[in-house]
């Protein structure tokens, strides 16, 4: 059965949200580097409402920095975030442990590129996936996880604002009304919903990302974490990107923190690309030291 999604040149669809690069890798930047010690494979979790286009743009970087891994990049919307149940978010997420990990295979040698929390509810989600796949007790392998603009505060009544403004930006054009109307409209469908989770029990996506991020039997602490984050970030506050990198080094998980100047929320790459895919290429080589030391 043929997948229905968008047309993108240069990707295959696997799901009706997930594409797989298939650029044929440079044999010039391959001479440049071993390709043992480069990823396998690079799963990239676009932030909420990314037009795929722009997202791309971190495929091609990715392509030009690691040009023999296979690169898989999800799309996916704010509204779906937020309102898609965590089973759902699972399903939604099963075609890359399908693809990536259908036998548990230690040989991956995987980077998490996370952005805004979109990105990292959906990264959640394929760590439950792997979970539902090959067991409880195994942790989706991963060797760097790339924290770009996230994770975010968790006390609804302070995010709340925020959370709407996010949806806003990547809806406001559906409607005929002016920016503020939406913006009030997102806000209290954010509320109406926060009330019936309560009631019903469920779990806040954004609650369970960051939890499962921090539990060692989901997420390995193998892998280093890379936060890229900004003081000028509106939507994700720079202070929250810190306390959560504070617990998770409390918890055992390397961090290294990248602070941007002047960029907006997931704007670091676009306006300082040097420090951005510097700043990975140091990471995964530390990385890969670190799991070389371990081999002797």
């Amino acid at each position: 059965m043929a997948v229905k999604g968008p047309v993108l040149p240069g990707f295959t669809p696997i799901s009706d949200r997930i594409f797989m690069c298939n650029k044929d890798p440079d044999s010039t930047q391959i001479s440049q580097g071993s390709s043992d010690k480069q990823p396998t494979t690079i799963l990239i979790f676009g932030w909420g409402d990314g037009v795929p286009k722009n997202v791309a743009k971190y495929v091609d970087g990715y392509h030009k920095l690691f040009p023999t891994a296979r690169i898989l990049m999800v799309i996916s919307s704010t509204f779906g975030a937020i309102y898609e149940s965590l089973e759902q978010r699972t399903k939604a997420m099963m075609p890359i442990i399908d693809t990536v990990f259908p036998t548990l295979d230690t040989s991956e040698r995987v980077i998490l590129h996370i952005m805004s929390n979109t990105g990292g509810i959906y990264a959640a989600a394929a760590l439950n996936a792997f979970h539902r796949r090959h067991g409880t007790d195994k942790p989706l392998p991963h060797h760097l996880c790339v924290c770009d603009s996230t994770p975010g505060g968790l006390v609804f009544s302070t995010e709340v604002k925020r959370w709407a403004r996010a949806m806003t930006l990547g809806t406001a054009k559906w409607f005929p009304w002016p920016f503020v109307v939406t913006e009030k409209m997102w806000w209290t469908f954010l509320y109406m919903l926060y009330l019936i989770e309560k009631v019903i029990g469920r779990e806040f996506s954004g609650s369970y990302s960051t939890r499962v991020f921090l539990d060692h039997a989901t997420a390995t602490p193998r892998a280093p974490r890379l936060y890229a984050y900004s003081k000028t970030d509106d939507l994700i506050w720079w202070e929250d990107v810190e306390a959560n990198a504070a617990r998770a080094k409390n918890k055992g998980y390397a961090t290294i923190m990248e602070m941007f100047d002047s960029s907006p929320h997931v704007g670091h790459m676009r306006l300082h690309p040097d420090k951005y895919w510097g700043a990975i290429r140091r990471c995964w080589g530390d990385s890969m030291a670190v799991e070389n030391s371990r081999k002797f």
